[in-house]
């Protein structure tokens, strides 16, 4: 019988977190690299341009450029700020964090030849292509409902016993709803209005990948490489809903109802690409990157606890039909991203310096999920995901300039939103809603023969609609509780390179 109430638990879990799966396939499907600093510097427009490590995620191609062996590594700070504006109120969190944006070798060989293949490279290294690392802190003045009143709507009907662990059934066990007196199982929230809320999302995580990738220069003038990934993704959520009441005439003083999320995966892609110097002064290079097949597993616990001005305090955990406590959730799923296929185009301007141009397809409506442990949600969800996403045109711009040994380098990038849908229900698909994100870049570089260092500056800036939850009015009309956030991450890249 446990089993049967467990399992019954993890149906309605997905059946609200419907929203979830369907943003989580966007956030990790989007890439943001941070690889090298140079080409982090221009924009990432790199399709047509080679001679650089980030060649083995943007065009392996571009290899076939190298005439020496290199190593390189490239550590990386960021700092992400977000602002919230939910009810009339503002709030700002922001968060410093290391990472290494890539580390990797390439050999290069060399034929003696000026005719066939004049050289060939093999690289192998890490590189960064996400952070997921970022600080939200929201909280107003809810006039108009409190997440207790989503519990207890969620809750009506329901004999407490068999009330979703992870939610419905913490409240009910801290008495953030309790039950009717002489009702069939009807509920009534704790909360009374307007609700002092504030929730505080604080995440850490991102997306890596390990490749090996070759390129081939043939006379010079045709270019040839292709790659093999294999990703990681991990992600660390902690999620905090509070809300509080200084009213002395209520009873009611405060919960907090805490979400904890991890999330490991790991999954494998292909990439190849091609250049082509139809001039002395201009290249050509287009590559396609095959879907990331990721198997993901995620764990996940809440807890909530409550306060009264009686005197009463109560944490509930979740537990079963008798009361007696369960460990965390875990759901395993499949998930295939989005292909993606660029072109570029670069001009060389004499011995001064280069512009280049990149145009990026990412077909975000065709993101899939698939089932491990079985779900009957899959289906919706991708029905879901064709219906909310769209497929979008990336662009990407960058130049340097050079002064003997030194380079100076600006660039940047245009990225849609992928989301198509606009109907009025559109947070029952999504929990999150981008806008498009813009990038602005800058570096600085000094290079010999044997050596390079090369820094790079990055601001990426978007803004993103987020519903902290949906409840019902007296009219069974649907209220969203969306807060705008505006985003803006700073990446600071340092590469070091030693050639040989």
């Amino acid at each position: 019988m446990k089993k049967i109430v467990f399992l019954i638990g993890i149906v309605v879990f997905f059946t609200t977190a419907e929203g979830q799966y369907v943003t989580d396939a966007l956030k990790y499907s989007q890439n943001f690299p941070a690889i090298t600093a140079r080409s982090l510097s221009m924009g990432g427009a790199f399709a047509s341009l080679g001679g650089d490590f980030s060649s083995v995620w943007i065009n392996p191609a571009g290899l076939g450029l190298y005439r020496k062996s290199e190593f390189v590594v490239t550590p990386s700070l960021s700092y992400s700020s977000t602002k919230a504006d939910y009810l009339g109120e503002t709030n700002d969190d922001f968060m410093y964090q290391f990472n290494l944006g890539s580390l990797g070798y390439v050999a290069n060989f060399n034929s003696g030849k000026d005719k066939g293949l004049v050289s060939a490279a093999l690289a192998i290294g890490y590189v960064r292509e996400n952070s997921f690392n970022n600080n939200i802190l929201i909280r107003g003045l809810n006039p108009d409902n409190s997440l207790s009143d989503y519990f207890q709507q969620n809750a009506e009907g329901t004999d407490p016993r068999f009330l979703d662990s992870f939610y419905e059934r913490l409240a009910f066990d801290s008495y953030i709803i309790d039950t009717l007196a002489e009702s069939d199982f009807g509920y009534l929230p704790a909360v009374p209005l307007p609700a002092d809320q504030r929730r505080r999302i604080d995440t850490r995580g991102g997306k890596g990948e390990w490749t090996i990738a070759y390129g081939l220069n043939f006379n010079n003038v045709f270019y040839f490489g292709a790659g093999l990934g294999v990703h990681t993704l991990q992600l660390d959520r902690t999620s905090v809903h509070s809300e509080f009441n200084t009213n002395p005439a209520d009873d009611f003083s405060l919960f907090d109802f805490t979400e904890d999320l991890s999330v490991d995966g790991s999954g494998f892609s292909l990439n190849a690409g091609m250049m082509v110097r139809i001039a002395k002064i201009m290249r050509i290079g287009t590559s396609v990157h095959t879907p990331t097949y990721y198997r993901i597993r995620e764990n996940y616990y809440n807890t909530l606890y409550s306060e009264f001005k009686n005197g009463d305090n109560y944490f509930a955990v979740p537990t079963d039909e008798d009361g007696e406590e369960l460990g965390s959730g875990n759901y395993r799923y499949k998930l295939r991203t989005p292909f993606r296929a660029q072109g570029g185009l670069s001009v060389q301007i004499g011995q001064m310096g280069i512009v280049s141009a990149d145009l990026e397809y990412v077909d975000y409506e065709n993101m899939r999920l698939k089932e491990v442990d079985n779900n009957q949600a899959i289906d919706l969800w991708n029905s879901d995901i064709k219906t909310v996403y769209k497929s979008v045109f990336n662009l990407k711009l960058g130049g340097e300039v050079r002064f003997d040994n030194l380079s100076l380098r600006i660039g940047g990038g245009y990225y849609p939103s992928p989301v198509t849908y606009s109907g009025p229900d559109l947070y029952d698909y999504i929990s999150n809603v981008p806008d498009s994100y813009k990038e602005v870049t800058a570096g600085i570089g000094y290079r010999n023969n044997n050596f390079f260092f090369d820094l790079g500056f990055s601001g990426l800036f978007n803004k993103e609609d987020y519903n902290l939850y949906t409840n019902l009015d007296v009219n069974d009309n649907f209220i969203d509780n969306a807060t705008n956030l505006t985003h803006g991450k700073y990446r600071f890249l340092a590469t070091l390179g030693f050639r040989f």
